[in-house]
């Protein structure tokens, strides 16, 4: 694949995830076959930076704090059709 796509492609080596959507997972208090089924993440830009926010327990999970940069980010897609 061109090197240019490369970041298009699903990289994700680590998940975020909501430590109480992961708790009630665990314990088995859901029928979600997947915690990634189970949670529900909203994912956004902010004034400071971007924000994971988890709508199922209305809390913070991670907010990334750029300090006043502006790193590249690349929102192109690829979507494959089969």
């Amino acid at each position: 694949m061109d090197n240019t796509l490369k970041a298009l492609r699903n990289g994700i080596e680590q998940n975020v995830i909501c430590s109480a959507c992961e708790t009630e997972f665990r314990l088995g208090s859901t029928d979600s076959r997947s915690l990634q089924d189970y949670s529900r993440l909203d994912v956004g830009f902010t004034t400071i930076g971007v924000q994971v926010w988890c709508r199922r327990h209305n809390t913070n999970v991670v907010h990334i704090d750029f300090e006043g940069q502006k790193p590249a980010a690349d929102f192109r897609c690829i979507q494959f059709v089969i």
